[in-house]
């Protein structure tokens, strides 16, 4: 695939960049009060003047008067320039005549605000990397740092650029004169801004960013044709994505992020929809927007599709020097050997272009190997002890008596029952049969094989060996009153064991009601019915009344139900639609 990077800075343009400010306090903090050593702080001229004056930084010069540096740096604070000499190719002086406010806001965060820093930093002494005592990386206004170099008895570099000139005093800080303009390095963040593949990707992530300008920080500049102007300002920025995936803006990070371009990202948007068909008529809350179903859907899948893009270089540091197996994103789903490779081998996920950054690397990537059962088609699990009265009111009956019973920590056992306990169902006072349901959120439209784990008797009360014997039920899948699919025939399950039933091999949920109480208000409805099928006198021990100690050994069936938990599995599509049993819709 043939990359369209855009090159020029000005593609971002769209983008609103924050400015480094200074606020009144700075003044005092930042001032040129102290000599320079083998230097004299009284120099005639502040910076402004130095650069304006001198022939072979017009071309800079220009750049400063257009964005309003020319007067921030007369000021008595003080800053060391590294000012790039013409023709560094870094501007068209021309363009500047008509240039837009936000193009020049580019143009001063990645140009100006690239080659300028608070305090003093002169060309003087040992400066070498591996010398960590005397060694000064510099962060400059739009906080990039780079690298300052160099000794007496070899040139001194900045960012790699030679200095041409150096130690140039100002009144108010300090001079350079750099061979060529200092590249900006820009981090993840901006660089998703100018990749024009991943234009659906960025529009997607940029919608929730905010920018506001903060009055009260900003330093005032003066009264133009009745207008306020500021001299340095200050712009608050803030983008959710920052804190769900990570801090792609930060230069402090450290990430590498799997961007897809706009035809992975249609691929995959295609792929990932029908698991979200939600209910007809759904309307979402005035908070989340009143969105219809579909619209709903749309914003859900594009929120899943980005949330595992992103992974801490500091986290996975063992993964990327080839010492481990798994990957872990910012969102923390963990990735396999082969899920890993799937993503990060560039023979696998058509790598387009890979950027190395100042807080990582961003890899454009035109197909993304996300296996839906990792990132969103999860495994469903409900606890046999999370039955709550409520569920049974909500359907205007209460058939059935609860209770929990956890499992000791020295038993054999304790690790083998998911959440170390067990609900205990019996048939309410006056009722023969436990009937009792198992809510099960977050379910997507799509193929799940359902299970439901039962515990033997032993498992509550270890000295009970006169009766040891299974359940007898039907299972039926409802949504709300409607009865979706009866599972099987009759159920019994085999006591010697902790048993696993699998009610349901493959079955499709026709509607998803992934996060519907968050997104609408609206309860999900999606239920397992199980009903213990024993009538009295066939011999089923539920009440004493009908049972006695002479008839024990003909009795079958056991009316109280010991349940671990209920499985809504994800499974890809059957070839073939299974057969099941199908039961005429029930009342609401």
């Amino acid at each position: 695939m043939k990359r369209k990077y855009i090159n020029n800075i000005l593609a971002c343009c769209a983008v609103a960049w924050g400015f480094s400010a200074c606020t009144d306090v700075w003044d005092e903090h930042y001032q040129a009060n102290k000599p320079i050593e083998g230097q004299t702080a009284n120099a005639d001229n502040n910076l402004w003047e130095l650069i304006s004056n001198d022939g072979e930084l017009s071309e800079f010069a220009a750049l400063l008067r257009a964005t309003g540096y020319d007067t921030l740096l007369t000021k008595n604070r003080t800053y060391t320039v590294w000012a790039p000499a013409d023709g560094s190719g870094f501007i068209d002086t021309a363009f500047l005549v008509n240039a837009k406010k936000n193009e020049l806001e580019v143009y001063k965060k990645e140009i100006i605000e690239n080659h300028i820093a608070h305090f003093i930093h002169s060309a003087g002494g040992v400066r070498d990397k591996e010398d960590k005592k005397n060694y000064e990386k510099v962060e400059m206004i739009n906080l990039k740092k780079y690298d300052f170099e160099g000794a007496p008895s070899k040139d001194y570099t900045f960012a790699g650029q030679s200095l041409k000139a150096s130690n140039i005093v100002a009144k108010n800080g300090m001079l350079h004169k750099l061979d060529k303009s200092v590249d900006f390095a820009a981090n993840i963040w901006e660089q998703l801004a100018k990749v024009s593949e991943v234009s659906m990707l960025w529009e997607f992530l940029e919608k929730d960013f905010k920018k506001e300008f903060d009055e009260t920080q900003s330093v005032q500049g003066p009264i133009k044709d009745g207008q306020v102007t500021w001299l340095d300002s200050i712009f608050r920025e803030d983008c959710r994505w920052f804190r769900e995936i990570g801090w792609l803006d930060r230069e402090d990070s450290s990430y590498t992020m799997y961007a897809m371009t706009n035809e992975a990202w249609n691929k995959m948007y295609e792929m990932t929809m029908p698991y979200f068909v939600y209910p007809e008529g759904m309307k979402t809350l005035p908070a989340k927007g009143e969105l219809n179903a579909e619209e709903a859907a749309d914003s859900i899948v594009k929120e899943l599709m980005v949330r595992n893009l992103v992974f801490s270089n500091t986290i996975n540091k063992k993964y990327f020097d080839g010492k481990s197996d798994t990957l872990r994103s910012t969102r923390g789903q963990i990735f396999d050997f082969d899920e890993a490779r799937a993503l990060s081998d560039a023979s696998i996920n058509g790598f387009v272009e890979e950027f190395t950054l100042s807080n990582g690397t961003l890899n454009i990537v035109d197909q993304i190997n996300y296996n839906p059962f990792t990132c969103w088609h999860d495994t469903l699990r409900v606890e046999g002890e999370s039955l709550s009265d409520a569920d049974e009111e909500r359907l205007g009956f209460a058939k059935v008596n609860k209770s929990i019973e956890s499992i000791h920590r020295d038993s054999l056992l304790y690790d083998s029952i998911s959440g170390h306990a067990l609900g205990i169902y019996k048939a309410h006072a006056g009722l023969t049969n436990p009937e009792f349901n198992f809510y099960v959120n977050n379910v997507l439209s799509a193929w799940y094989r359902i299970k439901i784990v039962l515990l033997p008797p032993q498992i509550v009360d270890p000295s009970d060996t006169l009766f040891i014997k299974p359940n007898k039920f039907e299972a039926r899948l409802y949504r709300g009153g409607t009865i979706i699919q009866r599972l099987g025939d009759v159920w019994t399950n085999n006591v010697e064991k902790i048993d696993t039933i699998v009610l349901a091999e493959a079955i499709h949920i026709p509607v998803c009601e992934y996060d519907l109480k968050n997104l609408s208000g609206e309860t999900p409805g999606l239920r397992l019915n199980i009903l213990s099928c024993m009538e009295p006198g066939t011999g089923n021990r539920n009440k004493k009344d009908f049972y006695s100690t002479k008839n024990e050994a003909n009795w079958k069936y056991d009316n109280d139900y010991r349940i671990d938990q209920v499985i809504f599995e994800p499974i890809e599509a059957p070839e073939e639609t299974p057969d099941v049993p199908t039961d005429e819709p029930v009342g609401e």
